[in-house]
């Protein structure tokens, strides 16, 4: 599997339409005008397509960061 860092940054740079290298761990809906909530529902169905995952309610709503989500999918993936 790729590395989930690389590939998160690929998938937000893809559904925020923003250049990957903009991205980093603090990158939050502050820093992507595109963040908004119709954004964080594209990137959450986006994401679970990609790592093949279920998020719970709670999950996303806990996904306030690029650190912070790449947590939560490394924390589903190894269960």
């Amino acid at each position: 599997m790729p590395n989930i860092e690389e590939k998160l940054k690929e998938i937000m740079a893809l559904v925020f339409e923003v250049p990957k290298d903009i991205i980093n761990e603090d990158t939050s809906p502050d820093d992507l005008d595109s963040w908004d909530s119709i954004g964080s529902i594209n990137l959450v169905t986006a994401l679970e397509d990609e790592f093949e995952i279920e998020f719970e309610e709670e999950d996303i709503i806990e996904m306030l960061n690029f650190q912070l989500i790449k947590i939560k999918i490394e924390e589903i993936i190894e269960g």
